[in-house]
């Protein structure tokens, strides 16, 4: 019967879905107060950051979803969207770097550094942070574009088919391994190196204290030397 196959639109999922979404942001909250304090961003700081992935990371799973449940016909849309999710979060993740790192790389002087992502201004801009959002989401549609194809190489079939078939039959427990405890230790992976690439760089607190202690180290021999240094008198 249909209620036994995989179905990702239908209200079950949704709710699973939203499920996901509660994980995904419990990771991030637990992550930024993993942060050491001294590279602690701001609450405003953070959100923005988090709000930028979000709306990255919904339009990956609506697409995932969408071309899963919907392009591919007498499939298993589970299965399919497991495959689309193992990519994103290997190759995909992979061409999210390079991507992001080169437009900081290209955005990296003059009057466009605002747009390098995790540079909102001081204070924060609401435009720094569109335009980022925007940019953003055009390198999330270009992973897309990129990594898509590789879902139809004909090995796929046979590992979703070996993988899935215990499954076969079972369509909300399908569901809920593929949305929610897949994902719990996968996209826990992602969003946490997805939300270090998004942030704004810091030099590490170790450069910055050898620095000082040089510094004063250096000024400690000028004054013991200024110090043995006798004095002469006229």
């Amino acid at each position: 019967t249909s209620s036994d196959n995989c179905n990702l639109t239908n209200s079950f999922s949704i709710v699973v879905q939203f499920l996901l979404a509660l994980v995904a942001f419990s990771i991030l909250v637990f992550k930024r107060y993993r942060e050491p304090r001294y590279e602690r961003r701001s609450f405003l700081v953070w959100s923005l950051d988090v709000s930028k992935q979000a709306i990255g990371a919904g339009f990956v799973h609506f697409f995932n979803v969408l071309a899963s449940q919907l392009f591919f016909k007498n499939q298993d849309p589970c299965s399919l969207y497991f495959v689309n999710m193992f990519i994103d979060t290997t190759v995909g993740l992979f061409i999210l770097y390079v991507l992001i790192n080169l437009s900081r790389y290209l955005l990296r002087d003059g009057v466009y550094a605002w747009l390098k992502s995790g540079e909102y201004g001081n204070p924060p801009q609401a435009k720094a942070w569109l335009a980022q959002c925007g940019i953003y989401l055009a390198i999330m549609v270009i992973q897309k574009l990129l990594v898509s194809p590789l879902v139809l190489l004909p090995f796929w079939t046979k590992f979703r088919n070996f993988l899935f078939s215990p499954l076969k039959g079972h369509g909300k427990l399908e569901v809920v391994v593929v949305m929610l405890i897949v994902p719990l230790f996968v996209n826990a992976f992602m969003f946490w190196i997805q939300d270090n690439i998004l942030m704004k760089r810091r030099k590490r607190r170790s450069s910055v204290q050898l620095e000082a202690r040089i510094n004063l180290l250096e000024e400690d021999q000028v004054e013991l030397r200024e110090a043995l240094t006798p004095t002469t008198t006229s």
